[in-house]
């Protein structure tokens, strides 16, 4: 009986580690370019670096529509394999 409670409290030990939910980073910035529709390049406002984020069908875009170039932009994403894939694409404002 020993043996079987702390198994149960390893398993939910683990499961709980498993299970901790991913925080999303955020970016915001310029939209300098879609290529190929699968990548979308923004410059940030903080350090004008250019960021390549991948996009695919998965991408939500707030309004639904790919940002114009020299639009101003929210980007949430996660690195996953070393690459920024975008999961939600806000566009906050037209061109200046």
């Amino acid at each position: 009986m020993v043996i079987f409670t702390f198994v149960v409290m390893w398993l939910m030990l683990v499961g709980n580690s498993l299970m901790a939910q991913e925080r999303y980073s955020i970016l915001t910035g310029t939209a300098q370019g879609i290529r190929a529709k699968t990548w979308l390049d923004v410059e940030s406002e903080k350090d004008k670096a250019i960021v390549n984020f991948r996009i695919g069908r998965k991408t939500v875009y707030i309004p639904h529509r790919y940002p114009n170039i020299g639009e101003k932009v929210k980007v949430e994403y996660l690195t996953r394999r070393g690459v920024p894939v975008a999961y939600t694409v806000t566009i906050l404002e037209g061109k200046k």
